[in-house]
Formats: structure tokens, sequence, C-alpha cells
């Protein structure tokens, strides 16, 4: 009896243990790269170009194929006899005199079984094998580096929730802070209506501040529901599950130089990268254009075996043949030059847009680095604010309890603390998410590959 007590005391505790996970940053984002449909998506487009790849390495193979056939019914072409003599009367004692006593005669030239093989190896192709596998590797390449970008990308947006669903939870702490405080600003209002110190107008102010600190206290509320969810759905958990963020925002000032910056982002971005790809993709597409007026040359076996008793295969006929093939295509209407020219135009278009890329990813390094910039300041500021302010309401309380302010004074006292505390929480978002945006603006991992991330 005393076991099943304790048992059923504990049985809460479970049960909400079981609807709670505890996450870090970095567990979050494993969990957004294991769960994820668009990681997913970008892991099949890998997987699909290394195909692409073996398909290409396979066309610098030979080709075997082997065929059998049986003809299960057949008519037979009459053809006109040579040796028909009008007017001769079959002898069945001599086969000759039916032969020429007949003006039609069937033959049948065909087997009724056929076995062939055929090996077939491509000498030369222009270039077109070996361009082709060269092709097939980069755009494999240029497959995996979208896919790191989008594993970084969704890393960056796990980030940026989870620090929003943290702001959130400190907003909210504000917002009953400030409404506890009021709270107790009216109940000390009681007291001094009471003892006849202030107004009724005073006690009325004070009940409606209270008041109106709930609407906000309700707002935030609804902003933490509303940022749990969000990260529930990037990560890929139950709507039912709770979840608890173990990490928490803090100021660490690091060193960065706008030059530094910009320098590490033109040689990092997986964007470049791409870019550098498909410029030699294009230099390829060139020098597979041109191919096309360059003969194929290939070297061809076959073999085969024919016969019309399948228990006498031993005495089938037998034919094989040894060739070399060559095909080079004359003239098709210019068709040839125009994929030149295009895969010209396509070489330029890479060009300028490698050029138009590296202009973006500048502007955006050094605008995150002035956002960076400038959310320090503010957190610089507002540190010393904060402290300001939480002595300031601190002595107002005593001395509205000790009715030498105001309500009107004490209240503003409170305004000014709760927008001082606000605006820090604001600032040391906006400074953490700055430095994540920094690390991807220069091309910089947010997840670690093979250990805790994937």
């Amino acid at each position: 009896m005393h076991k099943s007590i304790i048992f059923s005391l504990f049985l809460p505790l479970l049960a909400l243990a079981e609807n709670q996970q505890t996450l870090s940053i970095e567990q979050s984002i494993q969990l957004a790269l294991e769960r994820n449909p668009s990681i997913k998506i970008a892991q099949e487009k890998v997987n699909d170009a290394q195909q692409s790849v073996y398909q290409a390495i396979g066309s610098a193979l030979p080709s075997i194929s082997i065929q059998s056939s049986q003809i299960v019914d057949e008519i037979v072409r009459p053809i006109d006899n040579f040796f028909y003599v009008p007017g001769v009367v079959p002898d069945p004692a001599n086969p000759i005199t039916y032969l020429m006593s007949n003006p039609t005669m069937e033959m049948d030239f065909t087997n009724d079984y056929q076995m062939d093989l055929q090996v077939t190896q491509p000498l030369f192709t222009g270039g077109k094998v070996i361009l082709g596998t060269l092709m097939a590797r980069k755009g494999l390449n240029l497959i995996q580096s979208q896919h790191r970008q989008e594993k970084n990308n969704l890393s960056f947006n796990v980030i940026q929730a989870y620090l929003g669903m943290l702001v959130t939870q400190e907003f909210l702490s504000v917002a009953e802070e400030g409404y506890q405080t009021a709270q107790e600003f009216y109940e000390i209002s009681k007291l001094l209506y009471g003892q006849g110190m202030i107004s009724k107008l005073d006690l009325l102010q004070a009940e409606v501040q209270a008041a109106n600190l709930l609407p906000q206290k309700t707002q935030a509320e609804n902003g933490v529901t509303m940022a749990a969810a969000g990260i529930r759905m990037l990560l890929g958990i139950d709507s039912e599950t709770e979840i608890v963020l173990t990490d928490v925002m803090s100021y660490n000032p690091g060193a960065y130089e706008l030059e530094t910056l910009k320098v590490k982002a033109l040689s990092n971005r997986s964007e470049l990268h791409q870019m550098e790809i498909s410029k030699s993709l294009s230099s390829m597409g060139v020098n597979m254009a041109r191919s096309e007026f360059l003969p194929m040359v290939a070297l061809s076996w076959s073999y085969s075996k024919f016969g019309d008793d399948l228990d006498q295969v031993s005495d089938w006929d037998k034919s094989n043949m040894l060739a070399v093939g060559l095909s080079y295509n004359l003239f098709n209407g210019g068709v040839r030059y125009s994929k030149i020219r295009q895969a010209k135009i396509a070489q330029r278009q890479v060009e300028y847009g490698m050029e138009a890329l590296k202009d973006g990813i500048l502007f955006e390094v050094e605008q995150t680095y002035l956002r960076l910039m400038e959310a320090e300041k503010n957190i610089l500021s507002q540190q010393k604010t904060v402290g300001q302010a939480e002595e300031a309401a601190r002595l107002a309380k005593i001395q509205y309890r000790e009715g030498t302010i105001t309500n009107l004074q004490a209240n503003q006292v409170q305004i000014n603390m709760t927008a001082a505390k606000a605006n820090y929480l604001q600032a040391l978002f906006n400074y953490t998410l700055a430095e994540a945006s920094i690390k991807k603006a220069i091309g910089e991992s947010l997840y670690h590959e093979g250990t805790s991330r994937k």
C-alpha cells in the first residue's frame, strides 16, 4: 500500500517528463537536420547526381547484348521454278520430273532458332564520354555544395527560432515583473488611501496602471506560445510536447574586422563555390558543343548461332564478325554552330552572375557587420540604463510608501524600468542573432559534420 501511494504521487511527474523535451541550440540543429523534409530532399538530389556520375562512367564501357528468337509460324513465299517445263508429267520414280512439272516452288531459307551476342566498344566519341563524365562529377559537386548550403540555412533558421523563443520568454518575465510591481503599487495605494494620505484619484490611477499591464502580460504569454509552436514545427516535434530551452542569451563580445570578414566571405561562401563550378560546367558545355564536329568511332563484335533442331545445338551453324564503324555528320543545317554560340552565351551569363554575386555578398557582410556594431552599442548603453532603472524603481517604491512622491511619478519610474529591460533584451537578441548572421555571411558552418549534428 505504501509503495502504491508513492507511485501515484510520482506518476504525474513521470507523465510530465515524457511530454517535455530539453533542447540546446546544437541539439535543436541536430533534430532539424535529421527530420526536416527540405534536407531530405536535398540529400536525395545528391544521391541522384551520384547516379548520373555512374551513368557517365558506364557510357565509356562496352555494351553487351544477347538476343534469341524462335519462329513459331511462317508462310513461305512461293517463287518461280526456273526448271519448269510445260507438259512434263511427274514420275514418282524420278524426282527430277517432279521438279520440272511444277511452275512454282517453296524454299525456306530461315532457321527456326537463332541466338545472337553483340559487343560494342566506343573507341572515339569526339570527347563526349570524357566531357560527360567530368560534367557529371562537377554536377555532383554542385549539388553537394547546395546541400551543405541548405543545411547551413536551416541551421541559421533554427538558431533564429531558438533565440526568438528565448527572447519572448524573457519579455514574458519582464511583463510579469512589471505587472507584479504594478500590483504592489496598487496594494500600497490602498493602504495609503485608507490612511488618508492619497486621494481617490491616485488609488484609481494605481488600479488602472495595473490593469493596463495585464494585456501586455497576456500578449507576452501568447508570444511564447507562438514561438514554441514555430520551433516545434521546424524541428518536427509533436505539438503536445513542452519545449524547455537550456541555452541562454549572453553578451560575449568578439573581435570583428570588416575587411577580414569580406575576405573570408569571398573565400568561403557556398554560392561562390557553386558559381565557380557552374563556370567550369559552362566551359565544358562549349567543348561538348564543339565535339559535334568530330566523328564517332566504335568497335563491334557479333556472334550468331542458328539451327532448326533444339536437340542438336552442337550441330547448328554459326557466324561471327568484327567490325570498326565510323559515323560523321557532314551537315545538319547549322545546328552545331548554333549550339556552340548558345554555350558561349551561357558561359558569359555565368561570368556576369559571378561579379554580381560577389558584390551582393560584400554588401551583405557589411550590412550584417553594421547591425552587429549597432546592437553592441545598444547593449552597452542599455546595461547601464537597466541598472539605473532598477535602482530608481526600488527607491520609488520606498518613497511612494512614505508619501514623498506621487502615484504619477511612481508609475513613470515603473514604466521606465520595464522599457529599459525590454530594450536591453531586444539589443541582446539583435546582437546574438547578428553574430550568427556574420558566421552565415562569411560562409562559416553553423553545424558540425559527423558529430553531434548532421
